[in-house]
């Protein structure tokens, strides 16, 4: 992860949806969805609202020095589960400093990874369901 640039969604294959202060991510490309905990929703909002990585980790430092490290581990897992993609241009101008200090009162930022829905995710409901069960019963190999 390049810490100096800026990210963004990696749509079409990822979908974020905000339900009050919570995230929950769908990747329709393998099926997992994700659980953001403690200061993951605000490190999310911030990074696709258009705040880089370095920009959010030198936040966090200033507030919280014991999640600085935390922080930088949970943006390059973003990374390696292919939920952000480096953006094309720059994002959005900042909407200006964010809290840190109550933001990280939240705990380290954490994700949650789920596939226990990937097969159903991933299934073509018009295309692969057995033709005498329909949905959701796949049909056969």
């Amino acid at each position: 992860m390049d810490f100096d640039i800026h990210y963004q969604i990696n749509s079409p294959n990822v979908i974020s949806e905000k339900f009050d202060d919570d995230f929950v991510i769908l990747n329709l490309e393998d099926g997992c969805y994700f659980s953001l905990e403690g200061a993951g929703s605000s490190v999310w909002n911030a990074l696709i609202a258009g705040e880089t990585p370095e920009s959010i980790i030198e936040g966090v430092h200033r507030a919280r020095p014991d999640l600085a490290e935390p922080t930088a581990q949970f943006l390059r897992r973003l990374c390696e589960l292919k939920l952000v993609r480096p953006a094309a241009r720059p994002g959005p101008e900042s909407t200006g400093p964010v809290d840190w200090a109550s933001r990280c009162e939240q705990g380290e930022p954490r994700i949650e990874v789920f596939d226990d829905l990937a097969e159903l995710i991933l299934a073509d409901p018009i295309h692969d369901v057995d033709a005498e069960a329909g949905w959701p019963i796949r049909r056969a190999a």
